[in-house]
């Protein structure tokens, strides 16, 4: 056998032996992906197997799930992990304990931010006031994400109105329903918002605030009535 053709020969099984190292390398790794896979589905069980297991113990259950999401969180921030168990973690924390009003507000937080699910981030929102109907937070954050995300300033001041009408509200609420209506260009509903705020906050800072933008409001509306509605420009000094 000529030089050559041994040459080819040993290339050839080297080639071999290189390939079927390979496919055992990479059964290797899926198997023990899989075996890490099954770890974390062990390690992050459902939301019903929790309230089930829970014996009575369910908001300490929520608190210590709440801790393991906020490591599994920060273990994404540092490239770790793509949120696989997001859901399943969230829906075990709110179903241990539905009145875990900043597990809602976070949870949602990321998924519009990390995970790019506005809609999802809604729901969150939506099954925290279900559970929490007179919390302000969650309905505030509602509006807010109709301000910011999608712009939608007519419906992100009715959320922030009726978070304003919660019995945890702050002048905060009032404050962004009345800014949001004269966004949306209700400068009518807006005035009877600061008017209200004006009467109803103990704050001296937001009383001059409210008091502000009522004369601005109403220098506008005078404008609309003498130059009509479509009026855009500044206002004379006149009025």
């Amino acid at each position: 056998m000529t030089t050559t053709r041994l040459h080819t020969l040993y290339r050839g099984l080297a080639m071999l032996v290189l390939g079927t190292l390979m496919i055992l390398s990479l059964r290797t790794i899926e198997a023990n992906r899989e075996t890490r896979l099954r770890q974390e589905r062990l390690y992050f069980p459902s939301g019903d197997f929790l309230v089930e297991s829970s014996l009575g113990f369910r908001e300490a259950a929520a608190d210590y799930l709440w801790f393991r999401f906020v490591q599994y969180y920060g273990a994404h921030a540092k490239g770790e992990n793509d949120l696989r168990y997001f859901d399943v973690l969230i829906d075990g924390i709110t179903k241990l304990d539905p009145r875990f009003v900043e597990a809602y507000h976070f949870a949602s937080l990321v998924r519009w931010s990390s995970m790019g699910d506005v809609p999802g981030s809604f729901d969150i929102l939506r099954r925290g006031i279900l559970a929490n109907p007179d919390n302000a937070k969650l309905k505030f954050q509602i509006g807010f994400m109709h301000y910011v995300l999608e712009h939608d300033y007519l419906r992100a001041a009715h959320w922030f109105q009726t978070a304003s009408e919660c019995s945890d509200a702050s002048d905060k609420e009032a404050r962004f329903a009345a800014f949001a209506r004269q966004k949306a260009g209700d400068d009518r509903v807006s005035l009877a918002l600061w008017k209200n705020l004006y009467e109803t906050t103990d704050s001296p800072q937001m009383k001059e605030l409210a008091e502000k933008m009522m004369t601005k409001l109403i220098r506008q509306l005078e404008i609309q009535k003498i130059y009509g509605d479509g009026f855009i420009g500044p206002i004379p000094p006149e009025i």
